[in-house]
């Protein structure tokens, strides 16, 4: 079950919906759209939209290397492909790297990873990043939890 909060963070393997998706099938319905029934009683369509496949992720198909963290500020260098929060059941856990700062820029500079919600042990999620996030030398990975947790991190070898 998917739980990160929308807005915080950009997955790949995201199922929700976007606004605009929403908005379509809203329309969709508003304008008129055969019911069920209508169907099963021969005058619906008997049309049907094919959905795309959900893309197929996973560590052992790709060149990567797990490492597990404690959640806190923990360094952390390489390319960031996904998360996996081993949170308790029902916790929150906001997850951001800490990038070093620009010789122009004093402190470091925060990019939000993800927000996990209502976790549910029994349905561990691997949220895999639409895109890589380079993380250099001097970098830490944060993660802020309701409750005890550590976190499996997926990276390029």
């Amino acid at each position: 079950m998917w739980k990160a909060a929308r807005g915080y963070g950009d997955f790949a393997n995201d199922p929700s919906l976007s606004p605009f998706e929403i908005a379509l099938i809203a329309a969709w319905a508003d304008g008129g759209a055969p019911e069920a029934g209508d169907r099963d009683k021969g005058r619906g369509t008997k049309d049907t939209i094919a959905m795309p496949a959900a893309p197929a992720f996973s560590a052992a198909s790709r060149n990567t290397r797990v490492r597990r963290l404690a959640c806190g500020d923990q360094p952390l260098t390489g390319r960031l492909l996904a998360v996996q929060p081993l949170l308790e059941k029902g916790s929150s856990a906001a997850i951001a790297a800490l990038l070093p700062g620009h010789s122009r820029v004093p402190g470091d500079r925060r990019e939000i990873v993800a927000w996990i919600r209502d976790f549910d042990p029994q349905l561990p999620t691997t949220y895999w990043l639409r895109r890589p996030l380079e993380l250099p030398p001097g970098s830490r990975l944060h993660v802020e939890a309701s409750a005890g947790c550590a976190l499996d991190v997926i990276l390029d070898r």
